[in-house]
């Protein structure tokens, strides 16, 4: 009986008491960045994949090739450092060979600095080592722009590069490859 009394006003007590008060609203963001923060992007590591495509060499003959245009097969790498508001800074090293459509086996390798927009849009400079035997040098710079549209976690790039030569030997390449995660 003594418990059925405790109880009883234990409910009474309760019933008694002020309902708990309503949390405060949350203050209204200042400014639209602030109500829409962009999108966390997240690292994905290194990127990696093969290239294929077309070079077209000025001057071929003087280089000792048949014809200017050559079959450029390869191997890249992107290493992203993480800006803000989708501005990244991007390191490319690759490695092509290039002729093989000739029965020539030409190695060259570039390795770029620059910008990736919104993990999309990458334009970058650096420098380019090729064997050159008609005795201009082996250094070059070299400029390239690439759209890399996302498919999952697989970027598929279409790139286009230019290197420019004092003697006149100058190449465009236009190359499409695929991309992937190195985990």
């Amino acid at each position: 009986m003594l418990t059925l009394a405790l109880v009883s006003l234990a409910f009474a007590d309760s019933s008694d008491a002020a309902p708990a008060p309503a949390p405060a609203p949350a203050p209204a963001p200042a400014t639209f960045s602030e109500a829409h923060p962009p999108a966390v992007q997240k690292y994905d590591g290194v990127r990696h994949g093969f290239r294929a495509g077309y070079v077209y060499v000025n001057q071929a003959e003087t280089l000792g090739l048949r014809d200017p245009s050559l079959f450029a097969i390869g191997y890249e790498a992107e290493f992203k450092v993480i800006g803000d508001k989708g501005l990244d800074f991007v390191i490319v090293p690759n490695v092509m060979v290039l002729g093989l459509n000739q029965g020539t086996f030409i190695p060259t390798s570039n390795a770029l600095i620059g910008l990736s927009f919104n993990d999309t849009f990458k334009v970058g400079v650096g420098g380019n080592v090729t064997p050159n035997f008609s005795g201009s040098s082996w250094f070059h710079m070299v400029a390239a722009a690439e759209y890399a549209p996302s498919v999952g976690k697989l970027q598929l790039p279409i790139a286009l590069s230019y290197i420019p030569d004092v003697d006149g030997n100058w190449r465009v390449g236009a190359t499409v490859g695929v991309n992937w995660p190195k985990r």
